[in-house]
């Protein structure tokens, strides 16, 4: 896949856009996921807070477009944001009901097909866990189904049959940091208390549906870079067993971002210079960080 550069979030990477985009201007990511300091260095945290049901999953004025993207991805794409375990038709559609219960609406599909439908009546990505044996031990939660049209550069494909320890193997730190305590908090979770976290980089292409990381780094200038922050949902399937895992993902550009106020500015200003080397390769920022940092500076005076 080849990186190509544009300016349109809903256009996925390796396209351009078809139609004019020169007034496109992306949404103000919510104030309720953007990133905060916790502690003087740099950790992984859960940072989970409880959800009202009626707040699951909201839409905005992005939602629209993003659904559109959603629709083309599924109908010429298929294949790289649709995948299924061989078992985990019931846990997709009982988390396909939960979506349609929450927006109102009928299904008209059943299985993994469900779960597609459902998908295109939210802004947000879905994967669904279920409980599974690996080699023999105990039962883990594993992905067996997902419809993921806004991945930062992986797939649902490369994650089935994944324990969350396994799905989380790139990210630099995770297991030391925050690993067993995501195990423990999968099977608790509740289906009348969804529960919310968010999470953040820098990428330095603006497309949602990015698969793959490019080979090399694609722009040259800091204020090229984009902020993307995801709000991530995780709530109990009860029939079967399993949890489900939803993903909001926004983009706006670094040099929007940073006019928010120098609180906001100071704050990525400090987690991008505490980053450890290995997660800010992780995270896209690595090539860019020293150039960033400087560019970022005088908006923290």
């Amino acid at each position: 896949m080849n990186h190509v550069l544009h300016q349109h979030p809903f256009t996925p990477c390796d396209q351009l856009p078809n139609a004019d985009v020169s007034t496109f201007r992306a949404l103000a990511i919510p104030e309720e996921i953007l990133p905060i300091e916790v502690g003087d260095q740099f950790r992984h945290r859960m940072g989970t807070k409880p959800l009202e049901v009626a707040q699951w999953l909201p839409s905005d004025d992005e939602t629209a477009p993003t659904i559109a993207m959603k629709r083309e991805l599924l109908r010429n794409r298929r294949e790289e944001v649709v995948g299924l375990l061989e078992g985990g038709d019931d846990a997709a559609e009982e988390a396909a009901t939960l979506i349609a219960e929450f927006c109102g609406l009928p299904l008209h599909a059943r299985g993994i097909d469900a779960l597609a439908e459902a998908s295109l009546l939210v802004a947000d990505d879905i994967v669904v866990m279920q409980p599974k044996c690996i080699d023999g031990g105990e039962q883990q939660l594993v992905v067996v189904a997902g419809v993921v049209c806004s991945p930062s550069r992986w797939s649902i494909q490369t994650k089935l049959g994944s324990s969350m320890m396994a799905v989380h193997a790139p990210v630099p730190q995770y297991s030391e940091h925050v690993g067993k305590a995501v195990d423990t908090t999968l099977p608790r979770l509740r289906v009348d208390q969804p529960m919310v976290r968010s999470n953040w980089t820098i990428e330095d292409h603006c497309a949602l549906f990015q698969p793959v990381a490019p080979g090399k780094p694609l722009v040259q200038d800091p204020t090229q870079l984009w902020i993307r922050m995801e709000r991530q949902t995780l709530r109990a399937l009860p029939q079967t067993g399993g949890s489900m895992f939803t993903i909001r993902t926004y983009q706006q550009p670094i040099t929007e971002y940073v006019t928010r106020g120098k609180d906001v500015a100071t704050t990525l200003f400090s987690l991008v210079k505490r980053l450890p080397d290995d997660v800010a390769k992780y995270k896209s920022l690595l090539h860019y960080r020293e150039a960033l940092l400087a560019w970022l500076e005088p908006f923290t005076k």
